[in-house]
């Protein structure tokens, strides 16, 4: 009797072992989780659910490692959604754990533009006068500039957002003909540990050029505050330099009016929320057919690269999800300003052409150029602003600066208050100013008042105190 309970008991645990040991084999052995697709195909602006099976009692994370291409969200516990953000090809990590165990499943993306919202454009925007450009201090106008602004209103028909439209109050905020001595080229620096840095970004892009687009790979500094942290959410500014300049003349490159250590203090002084600074530029790589239209054209990869890469790998209020819709509600944390042919930039890639994913706007020095139709300028200003307001996208700010020794002072005076005299919806010191700097000494003679970098730290100071300052 006992050798028989004893065969029984080593006969059971014998079976027990292999039923563990082969897989399939009931309770013992449960299945892997697997993905119910391993491929998806989307088109750009559609999304596409994939399951994982057998998943249950796993814990999900999912990553696209190409967030400018396709997103990918969480949804429950065994499934995830996948939305195409531009045409191209991306993978999206699964990673699903459960005490001990991880598995990693990869699921290839392919976005295609077949029925995309956004389609590429027909031709070069132009007006009737073309403008001459406006060149920086002590260079020759670049004939680069000499592209008329677009005509083009945002084509996206958004449902009207939070904010609609209600008359705003005045800012509360006085706007300067100069800055604190705090905020000056001769101010000391902020201790090393609350100094921002400035990483340089490569993103991949293309010419927009009617009929032959060409592929380019560009790059950009983006300037993140001290104590950048990933868990918290930041406002974006857009930066654009001006004629024969580049994508350091901001922050980086002999900067000797003190632009970087002026928003170092500011946010070490908790004058201004920690924000993001983006510095990129309308000139492409050598090599690359050029287009006298650069001013206008940035606006294709403005919204459909740059803005996308940026806000898909930092923190913004986007939360990585760069699609049209979503850039649409988080304009009010989005921002664009720039000096000279970055003026014209600032009208004709963000204001014109995407006034529905920014809010805030810093011009300075220049609009239109020498010539040109000012009161058309002007009635496209209006219309653009009136259009946006109508459709639920507020002004959060339009900020003009110049100088009254200003090579482009005249012709930006004029086609603003031509703009003001057509509308009721630029209100003085609510959401709208124009700031004229007097002529004031500076470090190295230079001189505010001028078209020089002198008078735009000035502009920069007043637009980094007004921006964002309403939801």
């Amino acid at each position: 009797m006992k050798h028989t309970k004893k065969c029984i008991g080593l006969l059971t645990a014998a079976v027990l072992v292999l039923q563990t040991a082969s897989p399939g084999a009931g309770a013992y052995a449960a299945a892997k989780p697997k993905l119910a697709k391993k491929k998806v195909e989307v088109n750009v602006g559609v999304q596409k659910k994939v399951k994982i099976k057998n998943a249950k009692g796993y814990k999900l994370t999912v990553k696209s490692k190409k967030k400018a291409v396709a997103t990918a969200k969480k949804k429950g516990k065994a499934e995830f959604v996948v939305k195409g953000i531009k045409a191209g090809k991306t993978e999206v990590v699964c990673t699903l754990k459960k005490r001990n165990k991880k598995v990693t499943l990869k699921c290839n993306v392919t976005v295609s533009d077949v029925g995309a919202n956004k389609t590429k454009p027909t031709g070069n925007p132009t007006i009737q006068n073309t403008p001459a450009p406006i060149g920086t201090d002590n260079q020759a106008p670049d004939p680069a500039a000499s592209a008329a602004a677009p005509t083009a209103v945002p084509t996206a028909e958004p449902e009207p957002t939070p904010y609609g439209y209600i008359p705003p109050e005045p800012i509360g905020i006085t706007l300067t003909d100069d800055v604190p001595d705090a905020y000056r080229e001769t101010a000391n620096e902020i201790a090393p540990d609350k100094r921002g840095t400035i990483e340089t970004i490569t993103y991949d892009t293309e010419t927009y050029d009617e009929g032959n687009s060409v592929a380019m790979e560009k790059q950009a500094n983006v300037y993140l505050p001290a104590g950048y942290d990933e868990s918290q959410q930041y406002n974006v500014l857009y930066l654009m330099h001006g004629g024969g300049e580049n994508m350091n003349t901001w922050l980086v490159e002999n900067d000797y009016t003190g632009n970087k250590k002026m928003v170092d203090n500011l946010i070490a002084n908790g004058e201004i929320k920690p924000l993001i600074i983006v510095t990129p530029t309308f000139y492409r790589p050598s090599g690359i057919p050029d287009n006298p239209d650069l001013t206008s054209q940035f606006q294709y990869e403005l919204r459909r690269d740059l803005i996308p890469y940026v806000e898909s790998h930092y923190s913004t209020y986007t939360g990585g999800d760069v699609s049209d819709e979503n850039l649409i509600k988080t304009r009010m944390h989005r921002a664009f300003a720039g000096l000279s042919m970055g003026s014209m930039t600032t009208y004709r890639s963000a204001l014109y052409a995407n006034y529905d994913i920014f809010a805030w706007f810093g011009p300075y020095s220049g609009c239109q150029g020498p010539g040109g139709d000012q009161d058309a300028e002007a009635d496209k200003i209006v219309s653009v602003i009136e259009n946006g307001i109508n459709n639920g996208m507020p002004l959060g700010f339009l900020y003009c600066g110049n100088g009254v020794n200003d090579i482009a002072h005249d012709e930006h005076v004029s086609i603003m208050n031509k703009a003001v005299a057509k509308t009721d919806k630029l209100i003085e010191n609510a959401n709208y100013a124009f700031i004229d700097l007097p002529v004031l000494p500076r470090s190295y003679d230079g001189k505010t008042g001028e078209h020089s970098m002198w008078s735009w730290h000035i502009h920069l100071y007043n637009c980094l105190r007004v921006f964002f300052i309403r939801e």
